[in-house]
């Protein structure tokens, strides 16, 4: 490593002593790095299908960060990072794949209303009231009343999608 990007990155120096220049290049490198990551990654990762692409972006932030403030070592920050998302990719295409892999990945949907009968059974599983299920029924599916929905799922990304009965869906 040439003695430069050791002094500008502040490589070999303790957290508490980087210098204002130091963290402002160790933020324009991880900033870079982390656009280069971002377009490597699954565009589902930008989409946050699931509680995994989530995950990804909480802990993508948090290993990036520690290689800014100099809470871990620079490049091996940058190494974890990369693995990241090649662990995110690969998780990714064995759901797309396996059933199974995805079930345990991605969880399941739950039916919440079917043909205007609410399932409190499933409402109590989700940890959802009633009046958040009305709520969702409003905001997602411009429905006012439950007798008027063919089917409410909680899909596996936490929204709560909405079918209407074919009767209120030609309206």
């Amino acid at each position: 490593m040439p003695e430069w990007i050791d002094r500008l990155l502040g490589l070999h120096v303790s957290a508490s002593d980087l210098t204002s220049l130091q963290m402002a290049a160790r933020t324009a490198v991880v900033f870079l790095f982390g656009v280069a990551l971002v377009r490597l990654a699954d565009r589902r990762f930008l989409g946050r299908n699931a509680g995994f692409d989530v995950l990804l972006g909480v802990v993508l932030g948090s290993v990036l960060s520690r290689g800014i403030n100099g809470q871990a070592s620079f490049f091996p920050t940058l190494g974890a990072s990369a693995l990241l998302i090649v662990l995110h990719r690969i998780l990714g295409a064995a759901a797309c794949h396996s059933e199974a892999v995805s079930r345990l990945l991605k969880g399941r949907a739950r039916t919440l209303v079917n043909d205007g009968r609410v399932d409190h059974a499933e409402l109590t599983r989700c940890r959802l009231s009633a009046e958040d299920l009305d709520e969702n029924l409003r905001v997602n599916g411009n429905v006012s009343r439950t007798q008027d929905v063919a089917e409410a799922r909680l899909e596996r990304n936490g929204q709560v999608s909405v079918v209407k009965k074919k009767s209120l869906a030609r309206e």
